[in-house]
């Protein structure tokens, strides 16, 4: 071989091995650049689980049998990429769009809403679960689209690849029934890692193929996962609604307890099915179909993935894999007219498989076509991407062992919680830094090097300084002095946003003229909310417990919260706060309203004198609702001097933050009150 670049020549044969994202990918970057530089290639893809389409002028794509055995979710990036190629997801591929990430740690979850311009939804690559329409995946339609761009398609598996006296790359395959020859310029491996033998007499996978061209290749480190897909099936056995059982959304979960120990775990949104994929050591200790039905029934049975599901789901397990997750890079993944992309190649860590496909194919399609298609040229070209791809998972390795350490401790995943919070009730959208380092992990929406570069800033380290551990500290000692035990209480979020503060002041304050000044906001207000499984008709009624004696809410230490005039949730209901045995006292008074929903509370005395006390009750889809507490007081002053330093001690006494303590806690018994009473048993079935 000569010392010079090695061109592809205006007419060369290009085959792909393996019809999955990096193969139809491959395929399609290719044949784009070559048309833009006004060139003539023939590019076959070779993939075993799908045919070649009908003539008909109505088949896009051919049958497909199989399952990738991939989560199915498509990233913010993704769908951009999608996007820059003109390539739109037709309604009948896409199985959910996600409207929200939630990351649940060993304290609270943080929810992350999709931003706006920003698209994450979910697809099946395969006909997997039983029932799927073979022309309703993912893959499917990226081979019938690669065809539109001019990939021809066959449908069979290439067994030998070796060198010719020309330098060119002979191929046999099997298609049909019967063996051909194939003769090519250049040949793209994207097998995948997953590809398993029939026999011990099967032909070599895509991998062996590739060591033959090239003996120093050596396959990505690889890792098992665990994923089944759970239909979500109510009472009666029909699915509980059209979208998914948690529909719009994709969980994380820190989910290890006991004997099951796990790294990882996502739920993700299909229509009518959720997909579920765990890793960490009990997936990789199973061995069997029966001990991954075990793991699966411990997970199922943990606290934290009840909450997650709808209390009425019945799950029922379709389908159970066991793929191999590509968790390192490749070593040489090319060689003089041959070179790996996809799975076989690397992959981002944990994240993002089909974008890393694309990426890969992108850059391996620009090297082929603009740089030469020998060892050198591809070096040039597409090691640089490979190299990327291994620095970046470098940090990546770095962020998931602190993220797994910060979401299995409860102390730390406290403070992680607090620090997302504190920066959620004090600044606007645009300035919170911490949410978005919180996004990209989640998402993949960023680079693994710039989230670490990110989370070591000075800025987002004293955010963690003061808004996660001092605030910490400071609840911590509160709910011990106010006795506030959360063991056996499911802890959610009840925090919100500024902006949401903004809109609950504006929608709730005008109801009443004769409230808190509107000319300028409250001197003290705060806002929470929580998300109930239940009806709202249930919530108030609950609700109507407040001030009565046994209620299962709001019972803190030092605080004596009574009726003591009227009926519940009429108007002129008086309730009585004692706190600290009588140094601090005030009541509230139930004012008539028009809204059935609604629950308005006017201090009548004491430290607050004229605020107003707020409950709203949203109803929501699905027979849920919200449930959102609202206070806003100015602060008595005292018309002498003793009296004005009575009050100005009786802030430092019961400072602000203290509301946040009782009312996050009194949401949070709510929650749990009121789901408990609705949850069903649950019956898994296989």
């Amino acid at each position: 071989m000569s010392g010079h670049p090695q061109k592809l020549k205006d007419g060369a044969t290009v085959a792909i091995i393996g019809g999955g994202p990096a193969g139809a990918f491959s395929a399609i970057h290719l044949l784009n650049l070559a048309r833009k530089l006004g060139r003539r290639i023939r590019v076959l893809v070779f993939e075993r689980n799908c045919q070649p389409r009908d003539a008909g002028p109505d088949r896009k794509w051919g049958p497909y049998a199989g399952c990738p055995q991939c989560a199915g979710g498509i990233s913010p990036p993704l769908y951009e990429a999608l996007q820059k190629l003109n390539i739109s997801l037709p309604p009948e591929v896409v199985q959910a769009d996600i409207t929200s990430i939630t990351v649940q740690g060993n304290w609270k979850s943080v929810v992350l809403p999709i931003p706006r311009g920003r698209k994450l939804v979910s697809v099946y690559r395969g006909t997997l679960p039983f029932g799927q329409h073979r022309q309703d995946c993912f893959d499917a339609m990226m081979l019938g689209i690669a065809m539109d761009f001019g990939a021809e398609l066959v449908g069979g598996r290439i067994f030998r690849a070796g060198y010719n006296q020309d330098g060119g790359l002979d191929l046999a395959y099997s298609a049909n029934g019967k063996e051909h020859q194939l003769t090519a310029d250049f040949v793209v491996f994207a097998g995948g890692v997953n590809e398993k033998p029939e026999s011990s007499l099967s032909p070599p996978n895509t991998v062996e193929l590739l060591q033959r061209l090239q003996p120093e290749y050596v396959p990505p480190r690889v890792r098992k996962a665990l994923i089944f897909e759970l239909a979500g099936l109510g009472e009666t056995g029909q699915a509980i609604e059209t979208g998914g059982p948690i529909k719009g959304e994709l969980h994380f979960i820190e989910s290890s307890s006991g004997r099951l120990k796990l790294d990882m775990c996502s739920i993700l949104s299909k229509r009518g099915y959720i997909t579920v994929t765990l890793i960490g050591k009990s997936v990789e200790a199973s061995l069997s179909h029966k001990q991954n039905l075990r793991v699966i029934m411990d997970f199922l049975a943990l606290p934290q993935i009840q909450r997650a599901l709808p209390p009425q789901m019945q799950p029922s397990i379709r389908c159970i894999c066991n793929p191999s997750l590509v968790v390192g890079t490749a070593t040489m993944p090319f060689a003089h007219r041959v070179a790996a992309v996809g799975d076989m190649a690397t992959c981002r860590l944990y994240k993002d498989g089909i974008l890393s496909a694309h990426n890969m194919a992108e850059s391996m399609a620009s090297a082929v076509m603009q740089e030469g298609i020998d060892c050198r040229s591809l070096q040039r070209g597409y090691g640089p991407t490979i190299a990327r791809f291994r620095r970046d998972n470098r940090y990546a390795a770095i962020i998931f062992f602190v993220y797994r350490w910060f979401f299995t401790s409860p102390t730390m995943s406290r403070i992680i919680y607090q620090t997302f919070a504190s920066e959620k009730k004090s600044k606007p959208e645009r300035d919170r830094r911490f949410k978005r380092i919180f996004w990209a992990i989640s998402s993949g929406d960023g680079a693994y090097e710039d989230i670490a570069w990110s989370i070591l800033r000075p800025a987002t380290l004293w955010l963690i300084l003061w808004g996660g551990i001092f605030v910490t500290m400071r609840n911590r000692i509160a709910e011990i002095l106010f006795g506030l035990d959360w063991r056996g209480i499911g802890r959610v979020p009840t925090v919100v946003s500024v902006r949401e503060l903004e809109v609950k002041r504006a929608s709730l304050l005008p109801r009443r003229p004769d409230t808190v000044s509107n000319a300028r906001p409250p001197e003290f207000e705060c806002v929470y909310s929580v998300r109930v499984r239940a009806s709202a008709d249930n919530a108030i009624a609950l609700l109507g417990e407040f001030g009565e004696e046994g209620r299962p809410y709001l019972n803190p230490r030092w605080v004596k919260i009574r009726r003591s005039q009227g009926e519940p949730l009429q108007p002129g209901c008086i309730i009585h706060y004692s706190v600290f045995g009588g140094l601090i006292s005030f009541s509230i008074e139930q004012q008539p309203v028009k809204d059935d929903n609604l629950l308005v509370y006017r201090v009548r005395d004491g430290f607050a004198h004229g605020g107003d006390f707020v409950f709203e009750v949203a109803p929501l889809s699905g027979g849920h609702c919200d449930v959102t507490v609202y206070l806003a007081f100015d602060y008595v002053r005292g018309d002498t001097f003793l009296s004005r330093i009575y009050w100005r001690l009786f802030r430092m006494l019961f400072p602000e933050f203290i509301h946040d303590v009782l009312w996050n806690y009194a949401l949070c018994e709510f929650k749990h009150r009121i789901e408990t009473k609705a949850q069903l048993a649950w019956d898994v079935r296989v």
